[in-house]
């Protein structure tokens, strides 16, 4: 970059410190709440959730695969509705339980139950994302977590 540029003159919007006295990140109806966090680092959140969503039937695959072929289609199936339940408990009481901003050493509290307060504030994982992004984040990695073990309530494959 040559020494004479203005800095001023080039097109990106100025990053802009988060305001911490709005519990809730402040108003999205008022104001515009993105200019606090980065948006390719959002994208980045986006591609990587969506690339995690991916891993779940995958998982179903794999796993129909090494059963017998009675079971195939039902632990595709048990992947997809452990993903549903572990991604309801995750929505209600799980991610507030996991990452409270007034979290204790060991579990946190219920104050963001049902995703409350998590829509523009910042994340505990990093100020540069919201927290709603980071929620939904780490809610495909525990529903990918309660996946694996499912299959071992069918029988393995005994030379069908």
């Amino acid at each position: 970059m040559a020494s004479g540029t203005n800095l001023d003159a080039l097109p990106y919007v100025p990053y802009v410190a988060y305001n911490g006295t709005i519990p809730t990140g402040g108003n999205s109806l008022t104001e515009n709440l993105n200019v606090f966090y980065e948006s390719g680092d959002i994208a980045w959140m986006i591609t990587s959730t969506a690339l995690v969503l991916l891993m779940i039937p995958g998982v179903g695959f794999f796993y129909s695969g090494l059963a017998r072929r009675k079971s195939a289609l039902s632990l595709i199936w048990l992947s997809l509705m452990a993903t549903a339940v572990t991604t309801f408990q995750w929505f209600f009481w799980g991610y507030s339980l996991t990452f409270s901003h007034q979290a204790g050493k060991f579990i946190g509290t219920l104050d963001n139950f049902g995703f409350r307060n998590v829509l523009a504030q910042p994340s505990v994982g990093s100020a540069r994302i919201p927290d709603l992004m980071f929620a939904v984040y780490q809610g495909m990695f525990s529903a990918i977590t309660l996946v694996p073990p499912s299959p071992r309530l069918f029988p393995q494959d005994q030379n069908d």
